[in-house]
């Protein structure tokens, strides 16, 4: 697996289980100038690749819905490596706002987010990072 290959000074990762989205999210950040340090496709994959990475990416941008370990599951053991690290987390599950934003979340989207949400949100997530 080809593990953070790139410098990662204004970077992000993505963890999402839907190729089509990662395309989508992809295309957003680079033509934004945000280099997506890696790509995960499930909570265990990112754990990994976050520990894996160096430097962190800035912000984790988190699926809810994942196979094998749940975007939940994945925020809080990512925290626990770097309590700095910004998550954005999205999910079309509502329910879940309260349990992502106590597990450390740094803001909460539903899904379907526009472009301009996940702009705004990733954006914002990277002007406070403090490290």
């Amino acid at each position: 697996m080809n593990e953070c290959n790139k410098p990662c000074r204004v970077g992000i990762a993505i963890v999402e289980d839907e190729k089509e989205l990662v395309n989508v999210y992809e295309r957003l950040f680079n033509k934004r100038g945000i280099i997506v340090c890696f790509v995960a496709y499930d909570g265990i994959e990112a754990v990994k690749k976050f520990i894996e990475c160096a430097p962190k990416p800035h912000v984790v941008l988190m699926d809810y819905r994942l196979p094998v370990m749940n975007g939940i599951e994945a925020t809080k053991e990512i925290l626990k490596i770097d309590p700095e690290a910004k998550i954005v987390f999205l999910s079309a599950d509502i329910n879940v706002k309260d349990t992502a934003m106590a597990a450390g979340a740094f803001t909460f989207l539903k899904k379907p987010a526009s472009i301009n949400e996940i702009t705004k949100a990733v954006e914002n997530a990277m002007g406070k990072r403090t490290t």
